[in-house]
C-alpha cells in the first residue's frame, strides 16, 4: 500500500487568518480521529501563502473523505465538519485560486 500527501494551498481574504486556523484544527482533528488521515500541518509562507500538508495511508482513503472538486463536503461528513469545511473555503481568496497537489509517497523515515 503506498501512502498518500496532499498539499492544499491558498492565499486568505483580509482578516480571515483565525477563522481559517480554526477551522483547519477541526477539520484536520476531525480527519485524523475519523477517517484515517496519519496527520496534517499547516504553513504560512513568507509571502503570504498558506500550506497544508496532509498525510493518508493511502489514496483512496482521503478521496472517500475529502470533498471532491465542486462539492462543498460530502454528505456522510458531520454537520460541524460540513460547515467547517464551507467556511475554510469560504476564507480563500477567490482571485487567486491554487489547486491541490496529489503526491504519492515514495520514501519516508
Amino acid at each position: 500500500m503506498k501512502r498518500f500527501a496532499v498539499l492544499y494551498r491558498g492565499y486568505l481574504r483580509p482578516g480571515k487568518e483565525a477563522e481559517y486556523i480554526e477551522c483547519w484544527k477541526i477539520i484536520s482533528s476531525y480527519f485524523v480521529a475519523e477517517r484515517g488521515a496519519i496527520g496534517s500541518t499547516l504553513h504560512k509562507t513568507e509571502e503570504g501563502m498558506w500550506v497544508a500538508y496532509s498525510r493518508w495511508p493511502d489514496r483512496k482513503t482521503r478521496d472517500s473523505s475529502w470533498p471532491k472538486d465542486g462539492e462543498d463536503a460530502n454528505s456522510e461528513l458531520p454537520e460541524k465538519i460540513r460547515d467547517a469545511i464551507i467556511e475554510i473555503k469560504s476564507c480563500l481568496d477567490p482571485e487567486r485560486p491554487l489547486p491541490e497537489i496529489a503526491m504519492e509517497i515514495v520514501e519516508e523515515t
